[in-house]
């Protein structure tokens, strides 16, 4: 084969590999959607709180409700007791 009758090209690279000149800034919808698809993977990964672990979920919550009886008790009476 002789490849001095080939048509020669001065970079060297195929045309074939050359790519054309093109636009390397993503359009304002593409950047939206990748920014929602990525907020919507993290949100689809998360752990809820409450699956987390339910005991103590229930713990906490009983806590809060006593204490929050407790604080309306005593200011109940504190409202309620005669003043000097």
């Amino acid at each position: 084969m002789n490849t001095a009758y080939a048509p020669q090209r001065p970079s060297g690279i195929p045309d074939t590999l050359r790519l054309p000149s093109r636009d390397t800034r993503t359009s304002l919808t593409d950047r939206i959607a990748l920014h929602l698809g990525l907020r919507l993977l993290i949100w689809g990964t998360r752990t809820p709180r409450l699956t987390d672990d339910r005991e103590r979920h229930a713990r906490a919550r009983r806590a809060h409700t006593a204490t929050a009886s407790r604080e309306h008790g005593y200011l109940r009476e504190a409202l309620l007791a005669p003043r000097p």
